[in-house]
């Protein structure tokens, strides 16, 4: 009888033991079931941080710029832009060029102004013109005329078109204008003189490099009135 217990105390402790066994390999299953998942989603979820760190920038390279100053009456012999006095908060311009071209340029020596830094001139030739003779000076900002003649002073100066802030343009004559603005930084002003050449178009003459802007207060009377 006594051995009969024992061998029944033994069997439960065996079940027991086997149930405990069954749990415990069941639980490590789980838990390895788990562990695998954890991995493939933090794996899933790297990839997918990879992937938007990789993304393609947009290289369109357009960029928004502020319109050149230019507005003004056409019937005006003085030509008078729109005065932009928040050019400090647009994208800021492109650098200038530091050579004028392929032109090699001479220094006008002995100019009587106290504001010219210096003078100079070069073997510019005339813009090529789309224009038939007899020519007139055209104010109209958006003509052909006023467009050959803003590229005669970027080719005498290397500030483009849209960089000429402050540009006052005044006649000089039938056929001549001194253009007179300052770049997009400010830092440089220039005065222009540039003559029409009957049959081949606008070309610059001279240039003088000023101290200060001359005309500047032409856009202050405007912001008085």
């Amino acid at each position: 009888m006594v051995n009969e217990e024992q061998s029944y105390s033994r069997l439960d402790r065996f079940e027991k033991k086997r149930k405990n066994t069954k749990w415990l390999s069941i639980f490590i299953g789980i838990g390895t079931i788990l562990i695998i998942v954890f991995i493939m989603i933090l794996a899933f979820s790297n990839r997918e941080d990879t992937d938007l760190v990789n993304e393609p920038e947009d290289d369109s390279g357009e960029v928004e710029r502020s319109e050149p100053e230019g507005e003004g009456d056409d019937d005006s012999s003085d030509q008078q832009p729109n005065d932009n006095n928040n050019f400090e908060n647009e994208t800021e311009p492109s650098n200038e060029e530091d050579e004028l071209y392929d032109t090699e340029i001479e220094v006008i020596d002995h100019v009587e102004d106290d504001n010219v830094i210096y003078a100079y001139t070069s073997s510019w030739e005339p813009i090529d013109t789309q224009q038939e003779e007899p020519h007139q000076i055209t104010w109209d900002q958006s003509s052909q005329d006023w467009r050959e003649m803003m590229q005669a002073a970027e080719l005498a100066t290397g500030v483009g078109i849209e960089e000429m802030y402050y540009l006052w343009v005044s006649g000089d004559g039938s056929q001549s204008v001194i253009a007179t603005f300052s770049n997009a930084r400010m830092d440089e002003h220039f005065r222009v003189y540039i003559t029409w050449i009957e049959y081949q178009g606008w070309q610059p003459e001279r240039v003088d490099l000023l101290h200060r802007h001359d005309q500047m207060h032409r856009f202050n009377a405007d912001e008085e009135d």
